[in-house]
């Protein structure tokens, strides 16, 4: 990482902070540390269906349906 990369992570990281709060960017910080989730194909098809009950529920909700 060169000097201009630091000003920059810097400034983003004073903006993070501006915008969330110290409290929230250090426990964003403590996620990027954990590994990524495994899903099984099962659990991927569920949350799809999960997703299009929710999308069909909100269209009938506004009346898109």
């Amino acid at each position: 990482m060169n000097m201009g990369d630091a000003v920059v992570s810097e400034g983003y990281r004073t903006y993070m902070i501006d915008m969330y709060g110290e409290r929230r960017v250090r426990a964003m910080k403590r996620l990027t540390y954990l590994p990524p989730r495994k899903w099984v194909r099962e659990e991927v098809i569920q949350f799809s269906r999960d997703l299009k009950e929710q999308i069909k529920d909100q269209e009938w909700r506004i009346g898109e349906i």
